[in-house]
């Protein structure tokens, strides 16, 4: 599913120059192509992010105020399995017959499934799916839907012709280190476990040590943010929480029924050094209007991220709408990290920080 309906999952990239001038021409020399030429291997083409169909590419078709919306299309015929094992084997069973046999060696077995797939293949209807991405090139931003690596590198070389650079992922380490200046190798990471030695606790990924942050300090600050620019927000960490740690034992626990943020399970977890790696995070501001996703907070992967509603009604309007409250969850998100990375690599609020969060996860049932 596109931008322009419904819930997203997606992840946030950087433009690192501006788009070329004629973006939409280098896209349209890719465009997808005629579906009545797709065979069993995967062809890949540029659409409009309107509908995996519409391959005309031009700014009336792709271009909403000063976003683009787009679409790396896929197209493949596949043979569903049952039906093809099932025509192989009607296809035996006549063999044997004819040979007199009451089996076939791996040869024939080998031919009749060719055969098979030769003759049913043309009639299988395509099979199309789509990465989609909005881009703001005003803010340099991009959001796509590949959240996986694999989806990521074959959307980037795709791109990459067109726009002649790739994005750039911003994830934890990315972002601190393109956007704010930081050496994500040099962000400590910090034990928040009152059981554990320090240098034993120290572990985690940078996303999910700043999880683990923005849930304390979401807790101890009764979900109030700082002011911003954008407004006064309130924040709320819920469940489903998934812990993570290095080392042996039990590396992944995950927390679904109930109020995992005040379970036992929870504060034990926590006590034994694990970290946050993916929760529900929900942004308020004013009265209704509400962002809400799981965050995976290794990549920075927004999941089913609900927008608040909206009030255009033209197609047009109701897509930069829809932008717009989705780059101020990406502004507070990165305001927020920032917010993290400036305790921790402060010497005297990183161990203000450890005394409070050891405390916290001590007397966590209390909160």
């Amino acid at each position: 599913m596109g931008f322009d309906r419904g819930n997203m999952t997606c992840r946030v990239c950087m433009l690192p120059q501006p788009l070329p001038q004629d973006f939409l021409e280098r896209l349209a020399e890719n465009k997808a192509g005629s579906l009545e030429h797709v065979t069993d291997e995967p062809s890949w083409g540029w659409v409009t992010g309107r509908f995996l169909l519409e391959t005309e590419i031009t700014e009336e078709t792709c271009k909403f105020g000063s976003y683009y919306h787009i679409c790396l299309r896929q197209a493949e015929r596949k043979i569903p399995a049952s039906l093809l094992n099932a025509e192989c084997k009607l296809e035996e069973l006549v063999q044997m017959r004819a040979r007199k046999v009451d089996h076939l060696n791996r040869k024939v077995l080998k031919e009749i499934k060719e055969e098979i797939k030769e003759r049913l293949l043309p009639t299988m209807p395509p099979q199309v799916s789509g990465i989609y991405a909005a881009i703001d090139p005003v803010a340099g931003m991009m959001y796509i839907t590949a959240t996986s690596a694999k989806q990521l590198d074959l959307f980037s070389g795709f791109f990459a012709k067109a726009a002649g650079f790739d994005p750039l992922p911003m994830t934890p380490d990315n972002l601190a280190q393109v956007k704010y200046g930081v050496d994500p190798l040099a962000v400590p990471a910090i034990n928040i476990s009152p059981s554990l030695e320090d240098v034993d606790g120290a572990t985690g990924l940078l996303g999910e040590n700043f999880l683990t942050w923005l849930w304390f300090f979401q807790e101890t600050h009764e979900g109030i943010l700082p002011p911003t620019r954008l407004g006064d927000f309130s924040l709320l960490v819920d469940g489903p929480l998934t812990f993570v740690a290095e080392g042996s034992g039990s590396y992944e626990s995950s927390l679904r029924k109930g109020t995992p943020t005040n379970s036992a399970e929870a504060r034990s977890a926590m006590m034994v050094g694990k970290k946050l790696r993916s929760a529900k995070l929900v942004l308020a501001r004013n009265q209704g209007e509400e962002w809400s996703c799981m965050l995976d907070a290794s990549q920075f992967i927004l999941k089913g991220l609900k927008l608040p509603d909206g009030e255009a009604m033209d197609p047009v309007d109701i897509f930069t709408e829809r932008m717009a409250n989705l780059d101020i969850f990406r502004q507070m998100l990165f305001e927020l990290f920032h917010l993290y990375l400036n305790t921790v690599n402060d010497s005297a609020k990183r161990a203000e920080y450890q005394k409070n969060v050891k405390k916290w996860v001590q007397d966590h049932a209390q909160y």
